[in-house]
């Protein structure tokens, strides 16, 4: 098993809201009203989430040593003791008594609409946290306040970290001369398709000239999430394509990116190539896609090896 990684991210709840109806229904676009909408959901659940949390939760699922770096709220305290008893390291998270914890609110209709609002509460605080001083071997900066993305960068470079920069939703929080500075700190860059298109636009690059500009470690790359479609791989100047383990049994995408960055991290700690790290992630992405909310699905390495082998054969 190889050295610790941290985890640097939010800690969140997500409260998932089910409305019976069409939102469309409900919309009259009409610039001279005020606009007053109300939404009865019958159905209604609160989920484990966060970037961070949802990465550390699926490394621990394969028994690899993690610290976790983020902040919760009052409110957060069961949540956090929660993440500790699983084994992560929970010693550098920061709690902010005056503030709620970070929540997602999401309302979706019959038709799958969703309307989402972000209360980012204590994780505004959490750049005020240093990473850990107890040796590492990767870390990985996922969506944060500005401030903590920031440093985190930085000390992970100053420490001889090699890290991913994961910016997700973070992205349009970043100027062109801040997502530059982190592609210089990182050894590899994580984006979906969206955020790939984002950050090429931003940048006014494509994805094989980005990747070219990372360094740090042999496999510094950027690696391109495409869902079901696979993960695109830009490395040097070269580009290739693995495809998705396909189910028949999908259930909730939610938290499918996250479980991917833990394999992927899993597999370079534990030597692997960047071909098998990314496979080690699409495999754990295959897992939890089959589960609803993002730290409800169970696996081992024994299943994560099992189902790679089989897929293999």
């Amino acid at each position: 098993m190889g050295k610790s990684i941290q985890v640097s991210g939010s800690i969140a709840f997500d409260t998932i809201l089910q409305f019976q109806g069409n939102f469309k229904e409900d919309l009259v676009v009409d610039s001279h009203s005020a606009i007053s909408l109300s939404f009865f959901c019958p159905g209604m659940k609160r989920e484990f989430g966060g970037c961070a949390a949802n990465i550390a939760y699926n490394l621990r699922l394969l028994c690899q040593e993690c610290i976790l770096l983020g902040s919760v709220g009052s409110d957060g305290k069961e949540y956090l003791r929660k993440i500790n008893e699983s084994g992560v390291n929970t010693d550098f998270c920061e709690i902010n008594d005056d503030l709620f914890t970070a929540q997602a609110i999401i309302t979706t209709d019959a038709n799958g609409n969703q309307l989402t609002s972000f209360h980012p509460g204590a994780m505004e605080s959490a750049g005020k946290i240093s990473i850990s001083d107890l040796v590492t071997s990767f870390g990985i900066v996922s969506p944060n306040s500005y401030n903590a993305m920031v440093r985190h960068a930085k000390e992970f470079k100053e420490n001889g970290i090699p890290f991913i920069f994961d910016p997700g939703q973070a992205l349009p929080m970043f100027s062109k001369e801040d997502i530059w500075q982190f592609i210089e700190l990182s050894s590899w860059v994580a984006v979906n398709e969206h955020e790939g298109d984002m950050l090429c636009d931003i940048l006014g690059e494509s994805l094989v000239s980005i990747a070219q500009r990372l360094t740090g470690h042999e496999t510094s790359s950027l690696i391109q999430t495409l869902g079901g479609k696979g993960v695109n791989v830009f490395i040097g100047k070269e580009k290739f394509h693995i495809p998705a383990l396909k189910t028949t049994n999908e259930i909730d995408p939610t938290g499918c990116g996250d479980a991917f960055r833990a394999g992927f991290l899993y597999g370079l700690n534990n030597g692997g190539s960047i071909q098998d790290s990314v496979k080690f992630g699409n495999a754990m992405g295959y897992i939890k896609v089959q589960s609803s909310g993002a730290q409800n699905h169970k696996t081992d390495l024994n299943k994560v090896t099992s189902i790679l082998s089989s897929h293999n054969s």
